[in-house]
């Protein structure tokens, strides 16, 4: 009888064990860390920009007096450069934005 019962614990034991164990492919994908790609938008869009708002920015200003200043369009913001006489700087930035139709302008105007 003894016998009869340490063999019934010993195979209990023995599937309660192997059914513990589980999946070795389970354990093992639980482990790694995939990464998962990010798509990337790329564009070969040129930025468009109006051909005609470049000399009309600069009529403007030589319409107000304003020679020293440089203007660039090739940017989506339109952008000025160069040198106004002190006070001016009001001026030429309101002139400037009229011209541009309010659209966003970068200075590098400097005063003397």
């Amino acid at each position: 009888m003894r016998i009869k019962l340490i063999l019934v614990l010993c195979l209990s034991a023995f599937l309660f064990l192997s059914a513990c164990k589980g999946d070795s492919n389970t354990n093992a994908n639980a482990n790694k860390m995939t990464a998962t790609p990010t798509a990337v938008p790329v564009t070969n869009e040129a930025v468009k920009t109006d051909p005609n708002l470049k000399p009309k920015i600069e009529e403007a200003l030589k319409k107000k007096g304003f020679t020293d200043v440089t203007v660039d369009t090739s940017t989506p913001k339109v952008t000025i450069s160069g040198t106004v006489a002190k006070g001016k700087m009001g001026e030429l930035m309101a002139t400037v934005q009229e011209a541009n139709g309010g659209k966003p302008v970068e200075n590098k105007v400097t005063e003397k």
